[in-house]
């Protein structure tokens, strides 16, 4: 038992460090739930209810984990060919620690939103992550078409939101949801978060390799405007918001921050295309932090 837990405290290390993942989950619910709390009327209420806090900042982290650890193991072989030197194609991690986690988290997942009454949205949320998991029973046609993968992967995100706005909507005593305040909230995240997909695999044309791309499949152009414009629908949605006077001006100044730098590096890629150019994925994570800090702001 020791052993494992070793490799895979190894493995979490390399592959899902955990400070920097549970930040990100904090930040994720912290800014999702205050957006819908003030698109509804609402004062955000993150620390006088802790345990709500906390359980949010769970849902957000266990369902990240849950899916690294899917990926891991449904994509074994391909890791083995593309990438030997990670933790589990290089034996330092066992695909039984893998499984075992897996399992551990699936758990605690489910008990945790059982206490809080909300099991169903968090069974809905696990099961669609199984299908993908199983590469919706058809793994011989998914497997090699990203597009494929990329649109019936993608609503698994959507559908996280669409749970932590469950619990934000408890958390603040949110009766009566607007749907139209639950879609702008959950697209808002879900722009960056697409974004983010899209450009950790664009590559410059001497890094290109068996490893599918966008900036293959799509042409290096169309990945990056496709990664640019949903990142620029996100701002013109917060502008929109600010406008309209639902938010204050917290939300869009955050969410164009975030923007500048990454147009940035997508206009610099697509000038001067190199691997020192390619490097977009930090732009885009950048990009999904600012988005969370707008949201805490609004």
């Amino acid at each position: 038992m020791s052993a494992a837990i070793g490799r895979l405290l190894v493995y979490l290390a390399e592959m899902h460090p955990l400070p920097q993942r549970l930040l990100a989950a904090l930040a994720l619910y912290a800014g999702l739930a205050t957006l819908l709390a003030r698109l509804h009327g609402h004062p955000a209420d993150l620390l006088t209810r802790p345990l709500w806090t906390a359980l949010g900042a769970w849902a957000a982290f266990a369902a990240m984990l849950i899916l690294r650890l899917m990926d891991e193991l449904k994509d074994v072989d391909t890791d083995r060919r593309l990438f030997p030197g990670r933790p589990l194609p290089s034996g330092r991690v066992r695909a039984a620690d893998v499984a075992g986690l897996l399992v551990v988290t699936s758990a605690l997942f489910l008990l945790a939103h059982a206490w809080a009454g909300a099991l169903a949205s968090s069974a809905l949320v696990l099961g669609y992550a199984w299908l993908m998991f199983r590469w919706f029973f058809v793994p011989d046609r998914m497997r090699p078409r990203l597009l494929t993968t990329l649109f019936t992967h993608q609503p698994f995100v959507p559908l996280v939101l669409f749970h932590l706005a469950l619990l934000a909507a408890a958390q603040h005593g949110i009766s009566s949801l607007r749907p139209a305040a639950v879609a702008t909230t959950v697209a808002l995240f879900w722009c960056g978060l697409f974004a983010w997909e899209v450009a950790r695999k664009i590559r410059a044309p001497e890094q290109e390799d068996a490893y599918v791309t966008y900036s293959r499949r799509l042409g290096r152009a169309r990945a990056v405007l496709l990664a640019a414009g949903v990142q620029g629908a996100s701002a013109a949605v917060a502008c929109g918001l600010w406008l309209a006077g639902e938010v204050g001006p917290g939300l869009p100044l955050a969410l164009l921050a975030g923007l500048a730098p990454a147009l940035y590096a997508h206009v610099r890629f697509l000038r001067h295309p190199a691997p020192e150019t390619a490097t977009l994925r930090p732009f885009a994570e950048a990009h999904v932090f600012a988005t969370c800090v707008g949201g805490a702001l609004a």
